[in-house]
């Protein structure tokens, strides 16, 4: 066993855990990183240029916002947007201080700074990290939080792989959890470990969830990468299917590009992308390798993001992050964004913004938290699902399953009570053997932890979408097509054997910022909490 004792332990190596590192390192903590697989090396934001949502301070900044806004169903907050910008503008400039070049844009218009070359981005970020003394565990995917006499999160432990899978331990003052969201094995480019693993963590040592309702982001891609592997020249084209002009098997154009698609495939259409501007050549060995047909058109799929698109995750208390739990902080996919994306999800650069604000947030609080704390003499792990000495599930069977109510259109996309019911009902009944019954050793036991994840994860989701009954952002529901002013509010969810779900109660008064528009005191664990209204079961 490999036990290590830190200030702050980071959890997770995309762009949001190191942003957490690098913030908490320059304020005098002592940090470690542990990646499910390889700090940096992996994730949504490696391949291709992506956008940022780094636009300077003026006008130009005040229409992004209103912008954001319009986009974010009403639940967006002005004053988080503004935040995000301002941290992201800040660090952009240390990036290239840092010896980073910014990839220049074709349109003379866009703002400077705008696009990130993920792979290039990452690599300097690890270097960033080796400078600054971080300790980076790759390849150590956490299986528990520890939680110290008080309830406080105090470190977490796992396996690493070798000869033998061995278990790690590192007892910290404070967590920083940045393991991504959940796209429940899709094949979506960029998350093959986003399963949930961070959201069930947090929520076995008592942190609430909010937004969960809005995981049903989808995004296009080509039709043939299904079954395997994206390639790099399926994945050159994203960019193109993000503005090419898009029809149904008729030849019918669909209006509203990405909505309308998903709308068309779900009842049963096939859906062509028409590039524009593509070489000869280019469109010669495209059509060569079998991305374009005879037509000349691409034929496209529907890929469910989950929340790494979406807007839900671990619920903050406060500005810093924090979670609702003592000792544990949020940044990146894993945590809500609802303030800044709404309720429709990360679109134009938001998430890569949010990545690096939260980031710098989270490691500022978590290093301050040890400064008034100190590292706790002895923590304990936190009990969870999935860690039998022997499984008695196969983690396939409850992936398929979970895979059968969250992968198809007609489940994450156009919902009904019917349906949320059904799901409910079937995957609310195999909870109890899957929490109880899988586990193993070394690989089998990680893989058992990401099944039972995904499974909370499709839970907390689903029953979320039944008690919202509106459609709103990426939440669509067949039976309540309109947007409803009376749900222009948060919804938060817990538990995980029995799971509540509470509307957060609208402020009496205008608030300046809305992540916590009234404020009780304090509970137990030290953490102020929203106002909450229970809502009324649903009957099944």
């Amino acid at each position: 066993m490999t036990e290590i004792e830190t200030d702050v332990l980071v959890l997770g190596g995309g762009p949001a855990g190191i942003w957490a590192a690098l913030s908490a390192a320059a304020d005098g903590a002592r940090v470690v990183v542990a990646d499910k697989g390889r700090c940096a090396g992996g994730g949504p934001a490696v391949d291709g240029i992506r956008p940022l949502w780094n636009t300077p301070s003026g006008p130009a900044r005040e229409d992004a916002v209103r912008q954001a806004l319009r986009h974010s169903g009403g639940l967006g907050d002005p004053l988080w947007m503004r935040r995000v910008l301002d941290e992201t503008h800040d660090r952009a400039r240390d990036l290239e201080r840092w010896g980073y070049r910014f990839p220049v844009s074709r349109r003379a218009a866009a703002p400077a700074g705008a696009r990130l070359d993920g792979a290039r981005y990452l690599r300097l970020l690890r270097r960033r990290l080796r400078l600054s003394g971080v300790l980076i565990l790759d390849h150590h995917p956490a299986l528990q939080l520890l939680v110290d006499a008080s309830d406080a999160v105090a470190g977490a432990c796992g396996v690493y792989p070798g000869e033998r899978y061995r278990s790690w331990t590192v007892r910290a003052g404070a967590v920083v959890m940045a393991t991504g969201g959940c796209a429940f094995r899709s094949a979506a480019v960029g998350t093959e470990a986003a399963t949930g693993d961070g959201l069930l963590m947090a929520a076995e040592a008592g942190a609430r969830l909010s937004g969960m309702e809005f995981a049903g982001a989808y995004g296009i891609a080509v039709a043939h990468t299904a079954a395997g592997p994206i390639d790099r020249s399926a994945l050159a084209l994203h960019p193109v299917l993000r503005t090419a002009p898009l029809f149904d098997e008729s030849g019918a154009a669909l209006p509203g590009h990405r909505s309308a698609a998903l709308v068309a495939l779900a009842a049963g259409k096939r859906v062509f992308a028409e590039p524009t501007g593509l070489l000869s050549a280019t469109r010669e060995r495209l059509t060569r390798i079998g991305l374009l047909d005879a037509t000349g058109r691409i034929p496209i799929r529907a890929v469910l993001e989950g929340t790494v698109r979406g807007s839900g995750g671990i619920a903050q208390a406060g500005p810093d992050c924090a979670a609702t739990v003592p000792g544990l902080y949020v940044a990146g996919d894993v945590a809500d964004r609802q303030a800044v994306s709404g309720a429709a999800g990360g679109a134009s650069g938001r998430h890569a913004a949010w990545a690096i604000a939260s980031g710098v947030w989270a490691g500022r609080g978590a290093a301050a938290r040890v400064r008034e704390r100190g590292v706790p003499a002895r923590a304990f792990p936190v009990p969870g699902a999935g860690l039998a000495a022997r499984s008695m599930v196969d983690p396939r069977a409850v992936i398929g399953l979970v895979q059968e109510h969250t992968l198809p259109l007609r489940r994450s996309y156009l919902r009904s009570a019917g349906s949320l019911r059904d799901s409910i009902g079937e995957l609310d009944l195999i909870w109890p053997g899957a929490r109880l019954d899988l586990g193993g050793r070394g690989p089998d036991l990680v893989r058992a932890r990401e099944a039972a994840a995904m499974l909370a994860v499709a839970r907390w989701s689903a029953h979320s979408a039944l008690v919202r009954a509106e459609s709103r952002g990426l939440h669509h529901r067949t039976d309540h097509p309109a947007l409803s002013p009376q749900w222009r509010t948060r919804l938060f969810v817990e538990g995980l054997d029995d799971i509540l779900v509470e509307r957060e109660r609208p402020a009496a008064a205008p608030s300046t910022t809305r992540w916590s528009p009234a404020v009780r005191q304090p509970d137990r664990s030290g953490v102020a909490r929203p106002d909450l209204t229970p809502v009324d079961p649903v009957p099944m």
